[in-house]
């Protein structure tokens, strides 16, 4: 193997060392710009990066995808370039699960580490800060503020409000508290979130009517 593409080929074994894309055929570099996934076979894509997240799209032999980044676990996500006006954040990719048939192109440390959205958890996305408040009560205390384009779990909703846990998300130092719904959008099934009437005799954890209703 000639030096340079072995480099190329440990540089890629470094920073993604889940992706098992075909590496003895990596090129160094990319007249394109940019990292580049050239597809090589049938190629699932998912909505997110989770294999139980369901299936989202195939990508077929012969496809490249332009890159933005990559998980800590080695899903690569990409942007799928059709309209997403309720999506923020890393709500706007596609994912490409590690072990995919592909040929990676570029320099793959100009790739970005990105928080990765859990099959099954319903989140508020934002769009611009977000002040979050100790009580679902518009003249509450601000325990916090949810930084724009970013995401929190819902962990319960009560008559308009939402009781948010930023510490599943990308700023998980950011404390939990209540959000208006309509200062965010939602990527899930709201429906599927609790409400204090579906934890009948529960005064605890997330339940407005306790004093402690911000504790997750």
């Amino acid at each position: 193997m000639p030096g340079r593409l072995r480099a190329a080929v440990a540089l890629l074994g470094a920073l993604l060392p889940a992706v098992a894309c075909a590496a003895s055929q990596v090129p160094s570099g990319s007249s394109e710009g940019g990292v580049w996934l050239r597809v090589t076979g049938r190629l699932e894509v998912y909505a997110r990066p989770d294999s139980a997240a369901g299936v989202w799209g195939l990508v077929q032999p012969g496809d490249s995808l332009p890159l933005s980044g990559v998980t800590r676990d080695g899903w690569l996500g990409f942007d799928p370039g059709v309209p997403q006006a309720g999506n923020s954040g890393s709500f706007r990719y596609r994912w490409v699960a590690p072990g995919g048939v592909c040929v990676l192109s570029g320099d793959a440390s100009a790739l970005d580490t990105l928080w990765g959205p859990a099959a099954g958890i319903v989140y508020a996305m934002t769009f611009d800060p977000v002040p979050v408040l100790e009580a679902p009560d518009a003249s509450a205390d601000a325990a916090d503020t949810l930084p724009g384009c970013s995401a929190a779990r819902i962990a319960e909703r009560f008559e308009g409000w939402y009781l948010v846990d930023p510490s599943d998300g990308p700023a998980p130092a950011v404390l939990p508290g209540w959000i208006p719904e309509e200062a965010v959008s939602v990527s899930g099934d709201p429906e599927s979130v609790p409400t204090p009437a579906d934890q009948t005799g529960d005064a605890g954890i997330g339940n407005p009517a306790s004093e402690t209703s911000t504790t997750l």
